[in-house]
Order: C-alpha cells, then sequence, then structure tokens
C-alpha cells in the first residue's frame, strides 16, 4: 500500500487517507452534524427491523425524477411492510457533504445514502457504506448488468486505486433509479433517426441555418462535468477511453484525439452560439426551443420534449439510441442506494432495499413515471404506452452504456480535462489540448500515488 502524503506529522495510506475525509470532493465539515430524530444510534436495526414497524432515514439529493419514487414507491413500502420511510433530501452539493459527513463522524443521521454513481468510490473508500453481501443481500439478475457492477467497491473489472488492489470485491450498493443519454431529435428535420454520427452531422449541416437561429447540434460546453460528458458522448462511439488498466492517461491517444477533434471542431460549428457556457439548463433549452435540431441528453430533460408545456416543437421531436461510430454507447448516469455503518435502523433499510428491488416493485414505480433498474420493468407493455421514451431507453440497454472511471480522484481529473476542452472550444480548434490535461492529470496522479 503506497504512502499519500503526510498529516500531523505521519505518513497515510490511501486507505487511510479516505477514512479522514480529507481530499474526497472537497474538505469535510470538521464538526459533526447533529443527528436527526432517529430513535437510537448504534447501526443494529434498534428492534426495529423485519418486526412490520419502525422506520427507515432515506437521505437523498432532490431532483424531480424521484417524485415517483417519493409519491408511489415509498407509500407502497409503508403499506406493505409497516414500515415507514423518512425521505431527508438537500439539494445536490450538500447532500454530498452531508452524507460524507455523516458516515465519517458516526452520526447516524440516515439509514439509506441515495447516491448518484460517481459519489461511489469516494463513499465506498471511505469505509462508510455496509457490505450487502454480509446483510445477506443477493442482487437481482433482473438488474440492468452494467449497472449492478457500480454497486462493488472495489470494481469487479477494471483499474482500482491504489490501496485497494487486493480487496475481495464488495456489494456495497444496489442500483435504485436508472438514467442514461438518449439522442433527441426533430423529426421535421431528419426524415428519420439518425443512427450514426456521420449521417447526424450530414444532415444538420444541410439544413442549420445560423441567420436564422437555427443550429444542428447543441451540447453542453461549459467548464466542468459538461464538456466533459459532451467529449465522453463522442468517446462511447469512437472507442477512446480516459485511462487505460494501470491508470495510465490515454484520453489524448488516436482515439481520444479524433474524440477531441470531432467535438470541437465538427460539432461546435453546428452549436448555437454561447455554448461555452452551456450546462444542461441551456441545453434543453436550446433544443425545447426549437433553435436547434438534436441533442444527447439524460431522461430528466429529454423527457420534456413530451410536455406541451415545456416546449415549442411539442410533436415534432422523438427520442432515439445514441449516434454509433464503432459502438453506440450512451453514457450512463444513475442513483445507487447504499446501507450506512452507523444507520440507526439498519435490518430496515436492508429489508427496504431488497423489497425495492423486485421487479414487480420497479414496474410501479415505472408506471408512475420513474425510470426503473431491473431489466424486464422496461419492457411493461402498460409503462411503455405511457412512456414514449421507454421503448427506446430499452434498445439503447441492449446496445451498452458506460460509467465514468471508477476513482474517488474523478473530480479533479475532470475538472483539468474539461478546463482545456473548453479552451479549445472557444478558438475553435483542439490544438494541444488533450496533451496539456493528459500532462497535467498524470502530474495529479502521480502526487495521489497512482504510480
Amino acid at each position: 500500500m503506497s504512502e499519500m502524503r503526510h498529516i500531523f506529522g505521519r505518513p497515510m495510506t490511501r486507505r487511510q487517507l479516505m477514512k479522514t475525509g480529507i481530499g474526497i470532493g472537497g474538505a469535510v465539515l470538521a464538526s459533526p452534524l447533529i443527528a436527526a430524530c432517529t430513535g437510537g444510534g448504534g447501526g443494529d436495526g434498534g428492534g426495529n427491523g423485519g418486526g412490520g414497524s419502525g422506520k427507515v432515514l432515506l437521505g437523498s439529493f432532490e431532483d424531480p425524477l424521484l417524485d415517483p419514487l417519493k409519491n408511489t414507491v415509498l407509500p407502497l413500502f409503508e403499506e406493505e411492510t409497516g414500515i415507514k420511510v423518512e425521505f431527508l433530501g438537500s439539494d445536490f452539493t450538500t447532500f454530498f457533504q452531508q452524507g460524507l459527513n455523516d458516515g465519517l463522524s458516526q452520526a447516524g443521521q440516515y439509514d439509506i445514502y441515495l447516491m448518484d454513481d460517481g459519489w461511489v468510490p469516494q463513499y465506498a473508500s471511505s469505509g462508510i457504506l455496509v457490505d450487502l453481501g454480509k446483510e445477506g443481500v443477493q442482487p437481482a439478475p433482473e438488474f440492468v448488468p452494467d449497472w449492478l457492477e457500480l454497486g462493488y467497491w472495489p470494481p469487479r473489472s477494471g483499474p482500482r486505486v491504489p490501496g485497494f488492489e487486493n480487496d475481495e470485491p464488495a456489494l456495497i450498493g444496489l442500483p435504485a433509479v436508472g438514467d442514461f443519454e438518449i439522442l433527441t431529435y426533430r423529426t421535421d428535420v431528419f426524415p428519420s433517426a439518425p443512427t450514426t454520427w456521420d449521417e447526424l452531422v450530414r444532415i444538420a449541416q444541410q439544413k442549420q441555418d445560423p441567420g436564422s437561429d437555427q443550429y444542428g447540434f447543441v451540447f453542453r460546453g461549459a467548464v466542468g462535468n459538461a464538456i466533459a460528458a459532451a467529449w465522453y458522448n463522442v468517446a462511447l462511439a469512437f472507442g477512446a477511453r480516459h485511462f487505460d488498466d494501470q491508470w495510465n492517461v490515454i484520453f489524448n491517444d488516436e482515439a481520444g484525439t479524433r474524440t477531441g477533434r470531432f467535438l470541437i471542431e465538427t460539432l461546435g460549428p453546428l452549436a448555437p452560439p454561447g455554448v461555452i457556457e452551456f450546462d444542461s439548463t441551456q441545453e434543453a433549452a436550446s433544443f425545447l426551443s426549437g433553435e436547434s435540431f438534436s441533442a444527447i441528453q439524460y431522461s430528466g430533460n429529454a423527457k420534456l420534449q413530451e410536455d406541451p408545456d415545456e416546449t415549442r416543437v411539442y410533436g415534432k421531436t422523438a427520442f432515439a439510441t445514441v449516434p454509433k461510430d464503432q459502438e453506440a454507447r450512451a453514457q450512463s448516469g444513475m442513483w445507487i442506494a447504499g446501507v450506512s455503518t452507523s444507520a440507526p435502523n439498519r435490518e430496515n433499510a436492508v429489508k427496504f432495499l431488497e423489497w425495492f428491488s423486485q421487479t414487480r416493485v420497479q414496474i410501479e414505480m415505472t408506471r408512475a413515471g420513474g425510470t426503473p433498474v431491473t431489466v424486464p420493468a422496461f419492457a411493461d407493455p402498460q409503462a411503455q404506452a405511457n412512456d414514449a421514451w421507454l421503448p427506446v431507453a430499452a434498445e439503447q440497454i441492449a446496445l451498452g452504456l458506460g460509467s465514468k472511471p471508477r476513482t474517488p480522484d474523478w473530480s479533479k481529473v475532470e475538472e483539468l480535462l474539461s478546463i482545456q476542452l473548453n479552451k479549445a472550444l472557444q478558438r475553435g480548434t483542439l490544438g494541444d489540448a488533450l496533451d496539456v490535461a493528459a500532462a497535467q492529470v498524470t502530474d495529479y496522479l502521480t502526487e495521489q500515488g497512482y504510480y
């Protein structure tokens, strides 16, 4: 186990470092959170588990995609089990810090953390998530395979961060709410769904008219997750990756460079003015207003095109799987539920996760407008009749999903890459952007003990 840095005069390993919370998505607050009124501490269930009484404290960030969970699933669980679920929500950044701080301080404010998939390496490497396998949990075979893999730490395949190279993978989370990127396009511009990037670009170039504020394709170009995700959407099709299996940076290799040039020099001229500052809100607004002809979006924004109150081009849009080059894999982004090691109602929390994983429950959530995590729920005829996105989503899952690299240092890597991509977008040429970012990321990961 490599030494990482010194604190209070002592060398620290990565595992020790993670458990202090230092360097994980920003500094952890020094003072512990005041626990909510949980009716007890400890983490052994407090006598409330499995007896048809008690509660579960579910912590999450707020998002409209969770409305079917809150309004349909949680009441159904209480009706069937007698156990009440208290939903404790905050905004995205606030809950990330609250949950991590709760686990590190063992405050017992939450039983379950509902995590963005990108948080899992940070939470798991900090040692604050229960090994569900040791609680007797057997993951449902109906789970979308790509999503189930994200619930294991360390990963069952691919590179592992220093300090966890020889650990046996443990099931520390279960898929909870699905999400991934999908193509949205104008049916009055494209005669059929563009199946390849070449086809999309060819038609978009023919039909766009900047003089009339009509643009072929819109994407997120702002510094941070926005433009890094835009690069990854293309990379998944072009066969590019961020790292090899030894954490060596390869996003500036031949495939990565082709991806960068395509994003900056081919898609850039198809985008509306100001794209260098676009995040998901501006991306969605450009498509829904009719300004842009196509976009790759997560389901929350993509589904807005089905609401006549949200779009000026209602009835002129459709969903499709992401365009193909070598592959047609979509970028994944979803919620994973893990049980806190300091959960005051651990037994009830485990019971909820097992109950929630049933396909019948997933179908109920899907019929209520939610995005499931089991394959059969995507194919439910009643749900598909209510949601035009679902049949395309099922097709996309079969084609494959791609997730972010499994490292707690991803946010810094993403930041460094995004800064250089945004600069390239501003000047209109890729130049040496990826080489500069690769050198910076390599230096950073060297400092963190990856090499």
